[in-house]
């Protein structure tokens, strides 16, 4: 089964870096992979 970005939906077996993200809902902790873009642009909205 392959693993996809959470956010954009690409196979991650072809990216050089998958970043795995925490995120909490209702006092759940999911854990969901980022490929490296998706990552840093979810880095520059935590920024602000």
């Amino acid at each position: 089964m392959a693993e996809n970005c959470f956010y954009c939906g690409n196979d991650l077996h072809q990216q050089d870096m998958v970043h795995f993200v925490s995120f909490f809902r209702e006092n759940n902790e999911q854990e969901h992979p980022l490929c490296d873009e998706c990552y840093s642009e979810w880095l520059e909205g935590m920024k602000g």
